[in-house]
């Protein structure tokens, strides 16, 4: 379950360029927000399989948590460049630097609800994006 659990997270991190993140960092990252964001595996599938479903507070607040200590998000916005910088660390990415700046163009300033819902938005957008899809 805990491979499971990291491989679904893993690949949310790699599709939003961070492939070079330091596992054990990630890993502790989604324990420690697991601890007050728990979250179950249909949830995690959900948010690869189905780009409509709704998800609870609790998992958006989770992402946030994740990807905030993660230093792709801070105070509940995209650090544009710590998202670069793992874009450029990416080589299915590196190559589509202007598609990295339109794509977070476009997605830095979608809002939400509240920061865990705004932060779960950006990610929608960004994993939307086919030019930063790892596949």
């Amino acid at each position: 379950m805990k491979f499971q659990y990291f491989s679904l997270f893993l690949y949310l991190v790699i599709t939003i360029a961070v492939v070079k993140a330091d596992k054990k960092s990630f890993t502790a990252a989604i324990e420690a927000c697991s601890k007050d964001h728990p979250i179950t595996e249909a949830e995690q599938r959900q948010f690869f399989e189905d780009k409509n479903a709704e998800f609870s507070d609790t998992f958006k607040c989770h992402m946030k948590c994740v990807l905030e200590k993660e230093h792709i998000f801070k105070n509940g916005t995209l650090d544009e460049e710590a998202f670069i910088k793992h874009s450029q660390e990416n080589p299915a990415l590196n190559t589509h630097e202007n598609d990295i700046h339109k794509t977070i163009e476009e997605c830095k300033t979608v809002k939400g609800a509240n920061e865990c819902d705004t932060i779960f938005k950006i990610v929608k957008c960004l994993y939307g994006h086919r030019t930063l899809s790892v596949q």
